[in-house]
């Protein structure tokens, strides 16, 4: 029994670290499922390290260091896939928050004019060619398919899984429960760009920190030098004595 058990828990463990890893996908825009991300993961650490042990070992290296190079390399290549997941959901983000002010001023005029819900994102979706917009076609397809536009922004807020896309599809899903609705998508739009704005400015202040430390490095280190040199020499002197 404690066997089965601990069996059954190692699946429940394997199914949420896929669903987890589905999830991440989603969100850096990779269409590729959890068993093909780690197929070609495992994949290029296997081929990394059977290409840097061969290679090691015909160069006459030591066989535990060979291993152990080879293991290195295996680790790095493994760890390339997840840098390129991290890359990829960190680069969807930037581009949700430069997007969704545009697009949250673009669907707050529809609404004002007297366009539906519905027929506002369908609109927008057809104008615009970023992240937003593909999220907004798929939105479209379900609905035509049948389903609720609440039920399908939610989905794209899942998929998103982006705090700014979750409060956007929240104002909009009051469609229903307010005549005001464009005043509301008007006012996130503006928070939205108000956000965006406020990375651009976090962004640039670490942008400049990075610079201005070498920048100080460089100019010290020659003065540091000229100190140095006669502090030398009284040493020497002194030691002299």
């Amino acid at each position: 029994m404690i066997a089965a058990s601990a069996f059954v828990q190692r699946i429940a463990a394997l199914a949420d670290a896929d669903a987890e890893l589905a999830a991440r996908l989603r969100e850096a825009g990779i269409a590729r499922s959890p068993f093909e991300f780690r197929a070609r993961q495992v994949g290029g650490a296997a081929a990394g390290l059977a290409a840097s042990g061969a290679a090691l070992a015909g160069a006459g290296v030591r066989p535990l260091l060979a291993l152990a190079g080879a293991l290195g390399v295996a680790a790095a290549a493994y760890g390339a896939w997840e840098h390129i997941l991290a890359r990829s959901t960190a680069l969807r983000r930037t581009q949700i928050t430069e997007e969704l002010p545009i697009v949250a001023e673009q669907i707050g005029m529809l609404l004002a004019s007297g366009m539906s819900l519905t027929s506002a994102l369908d609109a927008v979706a057809r104008r615009g060619h970023g992240v937003c917009a593909e999220g907004m076609e798929r939105v479209g397809a379900r609905v035509a398919g049948g389903a609720a536009v609440e039920v399908a922004l939610a989905e794209w807020a899942d998929e998103a899984g982006s705090a700014e896309i979750r409060r956007f599809v929240g104002v909009l899903t009051l469609h229903e429960d307010t005549t005001d609705v464009a005043a509301l998508v008007s006012d996130e739009a503006r928070s939205a760009r108000m956000e965006a704005h406020r990375r651009l400015i976090a962004h640039i202040e670490r942008r400049s920190e990075q610079v201005w430390i070498p920048v100080t490095v460089a100019a010290l280190v020659p003065g540091c030098v000229l100190l140095a040199i006669p502090f030398s020499d009284a040493l020497s002197g002194y030691a002299a004595l």
